[in-house]
C-alpha cells in the first residue's frame, strides 16, 4: 500500500502547494454546516469555492488512490 494512503484529501493539496490551511478550514467548515445526509465530498466544496483547479483534485486522487506518489 501507499504510504500517501494516510493522507486526507485536503492534507494532499496543502502537501501539493495548491490550497492553504486557512482555506481548507474554510471549505471543512462549509461541509459541517450541510445536512448529513445531503452533505458535499470536500473536493466538491473546493472547486465550487475556486479553492483549487480540477486538475489539482485529480491529481490528489490519484495520490490519495496509490495511483501516484507524493512529491517530497
Amino acid at each position: 500500500m501507499n504510504s500517501s494512503a494516510r493522507y486526507k484529501l485536503g492534507e494532499i493539496l496543502i502537501r501539493l502547494g495548491v490550497l492553504t490551511d486557512d482555506k481548507l478550514a474554510k471549505a471543512l467548515e462549509m461541509q459541517s454546516q450541510q445536512d448529513p445526509l445531503e452533505r458535499f465530498p470536500i473536493g466538491r466544496i473546493l472547486l465550487e469555492e475556486g479553492f483549487i483547479e480540477p486538475n489539482d483534485l485529480i491529481q490528489a486522487i490519484k495520490i490519495q488512490t496509490g495511483q501516484a506518489e507524493l512529491p517530497e
